[in-house]
């Protein structure tokens, strides 16, 4: 079944949302979202600096056409279980993923193998920090557990554990930013955790998604992705209501040339460019990538993924 849409609107003062479901705030500007099945996801920040501008309601919304956007994949491999977190993390690759959103200043990140409060407190301050004044949000997704999909999985020092994204908005667009979010259908068989999806529609800017997709079957794997290209990201669309650039961006566990390759995922009206191994990034035709490199990070088992283009 199709996510559903939580709809969060910036105006003058605080942000506040127009659910098309019950959403509970959890906590000061935070909301919870909570499909119909897997863990609920949260949505906090859209509060811009002091010097943060919100438009009013008929001031036009800043030309997009050839603006310069940036997305920055991460896997950060921190919940303290994977074998590359005594190898090589050690509680040190948010620190690293902070220093990378300083210097590339990156509008969109997507985030994978994290815990919540990796994204909240430990990484949601550095888009803060390099777009001081500008609206920014950050929203998290918990995997699923196997024994009851409806709580979340764990890291180990209890945080739930899944996927996030971080964004800035821009101070001068209109419309908000819709959440959608779920527990894919297809799942494999083993002892990891159950996989999900996000996505942010911010204002009438752009639509970012990401994911983590099963390592323990590449069948699942592809179906998952297929899923959410071809299900859940066009039911998104139609209910936003908007054909603005849409961006998918992951650790999909499968490959280019590999059986099946992550080719056979990428719909018609979308191309895709991946850092060679598992690391991809999907989008529709009208964002056009302009560069694409590897971002050395030592604390994790995966270079960051830099990915520039233009609206």
């Amino acid at each position: 079944m199709p996510g559903v849409l939580l709809l969060v609107v910036a105006l003058a003062g605080d942000a506040y949302v127009r659910p098309s479901a019950p959403a509970e705030r959890t906590a000061p500007g935070v909301r919870t979202f909570c499909p119909g099945s897997g863990p609920c996801a949260e949505l906090g920040g859209l509060t811009a600096g002091p010097t943060g501008h919100r438009p009013g309601r008929d001031e036009p919304p800043a030309p997009r056409p050839g603006a310069p956007f940036a997305a920055l994949q991460l896997n950060l491999c921190n919940s303290g279980f994977a074998s590359c977190y005594a190898q090589v993390n050690n509680g040190r690759a948010v620190a690293e993923a902070y220093a990378a959103i300083i210097e590339l200043r990156p509008q969109v990140v997507t985030l994978n193998e994290v815990c919540r409060d990796d994204v909240v407190t430990g990484l949601h301050p550095a888009m803060l920090r390099a777009f001081p004044g500008d609206p920014v949000f950050w929203a998290f997704q918990p995997a699923a557990d196997r024994v009851v999909r409806s709580r979340p999985y764990r890291c180990r020092n209890g945080e739930p554990y899944g996927i996030g994204i971080l964004g800035r908005v821009d101070p001068a667009a209109r419309g908000g930013v819709a959440v959608f979010n779920g527990l894919y259908p297809q799942q494999a068989d083993g002892p990891d955790e159950l996989r999900v999806w996000l996505c942010v529609a911010a204002a009438d800017r752009y639509h970012a998604c990401t994911t983590h997709l099963t390592f323990a079957s590449a069948a699942v794997a592809i179906r998952q992705c297929q899923h959410l290209l071809r299900v859940e990201i066009p039911a998104m669309r139609a209910a936003v209501g908007s054909s603005t650039p849409v961006l998918v961006a992951g650790d999909l566990n499968l490959a280019v040339g590999g059986s099946p390759d992550v080719r056979d995922c990428v719909p018609a009206g979308y191309h895709h460019v991946g850092n060679g191994n598992v690391q991809h990034v999907i989008a529709t035709s009208d964002l056009s990538f302009a560069d694409a490199r590897s971002h050395p990070m030592r604390h994790t088992d995966h270079n960051g993924w830099l990915v520039s283009a233009e609206l």
